[in-house]
């Protein structure tokens, strides 16, 4: 699947790397625990449901520098959530191919963090997948992945990050908050979920889309921004980015493209008194 669409003069396109649909997806007890601040009986009354539908959407965008990636899925072969996820996902090249994209084609590659549903799209093979193109990441994501890490829920995300920071190499560039990565994309705090967690903004001729990564996983998490997740890492700045975040999507009328909502994960935030409310533009 993917999805064109253009910002100022930045062609954009979503191209999926899988949506996994009934009855294969996830429930929301897995994302929303006691453990990450939401009881059972908050959950199960604020929800209404029992699942949420989890996308892998990676946003494309056409600089004058070149063509460049923001986040690139799970990759092929996954079996990391189950047997059942393995056809589902790893769709990233096929949608790259449909949309008129090649592998080598691509000049960058921009993490939001390196957990593997975001950087093992490029590493999958045990070779970068994209070979012409550099990679950026936040210099505390580069610092965290490359040390100890003793995180529970970092543990399955290890083998991925450090693979991808071996097969980039020196192609890999670490970035700070507020740099320009290339004309028109540039990077914005968003700490918490990880160590260098990053949003990243998209600018032309007055139109901009805000890239939000793993801010927010559904739309509960903005009727309801204090609730976390068990992969936040340090949870209390997880709700501290996704409130800044919402609150500058809602005052600046931003197009917001959520990694994980439904495809093509667009749409637009108001406020709703100290709450949030989520507008899909399609």
């Amino acid at each position: 699947m993917f999805y064109q669409f253009s910002v100022g003069q930045l062609e954009c396109a979503v191209v999926s790397d899988g949506q996994p649909g009934p009855p294969f997806e996830p429930a929301l007890h897995d994302y929303f625990t006691p453990d990450s601040g939401v009881p059972d009986d908050v959950l199960r009354a604020a929800a209404g449901r029992l699942t949420l539908t989890c996308g892998y959407n990676c946003l494309f965008v056409r600089t004058p520098d070149g063509m460049a990636v923001v986040d690139t899925g799970l990759g092929a072969s996954f079996l990391g959530y189950g047997e059942y996820i393995e056809p589902l996902v790893g769709q990233l090249e096929a949608g790259m191919k449909s949309a008129g994209f090649s592998r080598s084609d691509l000049a960058a590659v921009v993490f939001t963090h390196l957990h593997q549903d975001h950087s093992r799209g490029a590493i999958w093979s045990g070779e970068a997948r994209f070979p012409a193109a550099v990679a950026f990441a936040h210099a505390s994501e580069l610092a965290f992945w490359s040390g100890p890490v003793d995180a529970p829920s970092a543990q399955p995300h290890i083998e991925a990050a450090r693979e991808t920071i071996r097969l980039f190499g020196k192609r890999l560039r670490p970035f700070e908050h507020g740099a320009e990565l290339l004309p028109g994309v540039t990077t914005v705090a968003a700490a918490g979920h990880t160590p260098g967690h990053s949003a990243i903004l998209l600018e032309s001729r007055g139109d901009r889309l805000l890239c939000v990564g793993d801010t927010f996983y559904d739309p509960l998490q903005l009727t309801n921004p204090d609730w976390a997740t068990p992969w936040d890492l340090d949870q209390p700045a997880s709700i501290t980015s996704r409130r800044a975040i919402l609150e500058r999507a809602a005052d600046e009328h931003l197009l917001i493209h959520a990694y994980h909502l439904p495809f093509p994960g667009l749409g637009r935030v108001e406020r709703s008194g100290a709450a949030f409310t989520w507008h899909p533009v399609c």
